[in-house]
């Protein structure tokens, strides 16, 4: 396979990554009694989908129903690459407009929806939802059995195929959390896979395995354990060290390219990483703006950086799209990152920088996550289009689906 630096110069040209190339358990207890966990399988909710068959995990539906339609579509995406997608709590007029032919996997972030879940499964599409476990009780084996059999009964009452976790607390290296947090992934994979066959386990991941904002995690043995991981290439200006307080891109290329290469350091295959990319960007107000367009911004620390992305505010594409029309602005397109901003001046006369993705710079990173042999490709989050029945809000809603793998 070529290496990431071969990669980056075949996709970007004339451009080059960086200057000199990229840089940047054991088995666990066989004898925990999963027993009682197999009786979920058959004690969920009444269905109530229009189908009954659509209410079980689609893992399961492969056991019994291999023939049934909508599994014959989930087998088909099996072969296909991941498209993982995050969701907000939202009605049918926002995710019944998704591209599910595009879908693999949807993580429900902080709700639950039934008739979302039959949708979902009807077009052959997983539904995990998001667990986290206080950073206090991972050294504690009595609380993390409690906290994964609590996760487990959960899905299975509710139908789901699976679980993400979403840990991302600071952990210093080779402490009781440490370990704690990895045996928590093994624990968890062990008994999701016992009880719901087929089920699946992810783990979100810094955009680098570099210690990024604290989060010193055993990504190896991580990765080792989960079915998939998710590297959340975004944020990216979470901690910035060097130089001033600026607005700088919320997820670069070349940054990306560095933080997959961690992984890929540490012999995690690729066939097991998704990469997630923003569908979404930053508001910053700048303190002054020089002649070079450089925003300067002010000083927020976070876990050890004097600077952050905390100065700016997060937004959806939608309105980074809509703000840069209402306000006329003019595109600017940084060839360092390889993504767009623009400035304005807000009714108070504030100037602002939006710093931002859009189809183009997402192309870059599908790219990227293709001729790197990734799992495939996610978003947070799919809500973040206008998915409104506007001329343009349908465009863009074709186009940035369309640009998935």
């Amino acid at each position: 396979m070529a290496s990431l630096h071969q990669i980056c110069v075949m996709i970007l040209g004339t451009f080059s990554c960086v200057s000199g190339g990229l840089h940047s358990f054991t088995a666990g207890n066989t004898d925990q009694d999963y027993s009682p966990l197999h009786k979920l399988r058959d004690t969920s909710l009444p269905c109530l989908c229009s189908n009954p068959l659509l209410c079980m995990p689609l893992g399961k539906a492969v056991q019994r129903h291999p023939l049934a339609p909508h599994v014959q579509e989930f087998l088909r995406k099996s072969q296909e690459k991941e498209v993982f997608a995050f969701v907000l709590d939202c009605d049918p007029s926002v995710w019944g407009k998704f591209n599910w032919s595009k879908l693999s996997t949807i993580a429900l972030a902080g709700f639950y929806d039934l008739d979302l879940l039959c949708h979902a499964h009807e077009h052959g599409v997983k539904v995990v939802r998001l667990g986290n476990i206080p950073t206090s009780d991972l050294p504690n084996a009595t609380a993390r059995h409690n906290w994964v059999k609590l996760q487990v009964s959960d899905a299975a009452l509710n139908f789901l195929d699976g679980i993400n976790i979403d840990f991302e607390d600071v952990i210093n290296p080779d402490s009781p959390e440490q370990e704690g947090l990895t045996n928590l992934v093994q624990e968890t994979a062990e008994m999701f896979h016992t009880a719901l066959p087929g089920s699946q386990v992810s783990f979100d991941v810094a955009w680098s395995a570099n210690g990024i904002d604290g989060r010193y995690y055993d990504y190896k043995s991580i990765a080792n354990y989960s079915d998939l991981i998710f590297i959340m290439a975004y944020d990216e200006q979470s901690q910035i060290f060097d130089g001033p307080c600026t607005a700088r891109p919320n997820s670069g290329i070349y940054k990306t390219a560095q933080g997959i290469q961690t992984y890929l350091d540490l012999d995690i295959p690729a066939a097991k990483m998704v990469l997630g990319v923003p569908w979404y960007g930053y508001n910053y107000p700048c303190i002054s703006l020089d002649q070079n367009d450089t925003c300067f911004i002010e000083e927020i620390p976070f876990r050890g950086a004097n600077c952050s992305d905390a100065a700016g505010t997060q937004y959806p594409y939608s309105y980074m799209v809509a703000t840069l029309e209402e306000f006329n602005a003019t595109y600017h397109w940084e060839e360092s990152s390889l993504t767009p901003w623009y400035n304005i001046k807000d009714k108070n006369g504030q100037a602002r920088q939006m710093r931002y993705d859009d189809g183009q710079s997402l192309l870059y990173k599908y790219m990227l996550a293709i001729m790197t042999g990734m799992r495939g490709v996610g978003m947070w989050t799919a809500n973040f289009l206008d998915y409104s029945e506007t001329d343009e809000a349908i465009a863009q809603q074709e186009l940035m689906w369309s640009l998935l793998p």
